[in-house]
């Protein structure tokens, strides 16, 4: 049963992976996609993305973005894409509390009670900002990536 069990993690995991891929976004939205000129088309194939381009191509490449913001500066409208990223750091292990164990002392023919420290993993889930593609006047104008 157990192997099963790994199978299907397994499975879930791959199905994941694979619903949030360029290939699936063309699949997705074909009519998008072929409505994208030919540099284009092979920009989004290629997963290369430069100034330039426009939303499209960014949503084909990189997905919707996880916060969109506009900006008036230096008379233009600007809007930003931003993309992040969730991870899980470890904190190390802390005292949980104290669990208790009874025993059967046989020479004095009694139950025991004492206690044991419990600790547990600690985790904590932090949120870092990846990439920001921003646009002016419908094509992206800068391209900035961070570094984790």
């Amino acid at each position: 049963m157990k192997y099963w069990g790994y199978i299907g993690i397994l499975l879930l995991a791959l199905v994941w992976a694979g619903c949030d891929s360029t290939e699936y976004r063309i699949k997705k939205h074909p009519d998008r996609f072929a409505a994208l000129s030919s540099e284009e088309q092979s920009a989004v194939e290629n997963k290369t993305l430069d100034i330039g381009h426009s939303p499209e191509v960014v949503y084909f490449i990189m997905g919707e973005p996880d916060k969109k913001k506009r900006q008036f500066k230096d008379g233009k409208d600007k809007e930003v894409w931003i993309y992040t990223r969730i991870y899980t750091q470890s904190e190390g292990t802390h005292l949980a509390g104290y669990e208790r164990r009874v025993y059967y002392d046989a020479k004095y023919k009694v139950f025991r009670v004492y206690h044991v420290p419990r600790y547990v993993h600690t985790y904590s889930e932090h949120q870092e900002i990846f990439s920001e593609i921003e646009f002016e006047e419908g094509v992206v104008s800068a391209i900035t990536e961070y570094e984790s």
